[in-house]
């Protein structure tokens, strides 16, 4: 791992400028929100996906 220490590498805190998740603030509120906001969306996504490939299955075996 030489060349790991000879380039210098940095590495990035993601949660650096992490709120903490005790304090009631406006930017806690809006990652909460967020949060739960891509989760409900994903599995709506995931749903629509499933629904689509039963369609073609049925479409596949009818014709």
């Amino acid at each position: 791992m030489k060349w790991f220490k000879f380039k210098k590498v940095k590495v990035f805190d993601a949660m650096k400028d992490d709120v903490d998740p005790s304090e009631l603030t406006i930017e806690n509120a809006y990652k909460t929100r967020w949060i739960w906001y891509h989760t409900i969306l994903a599995i709506g996504i995931f749903f629509t996906n499933v629904l689509l490939i039963a369609i073609l299955v049925i479409l596949g075996i009818k014709l």
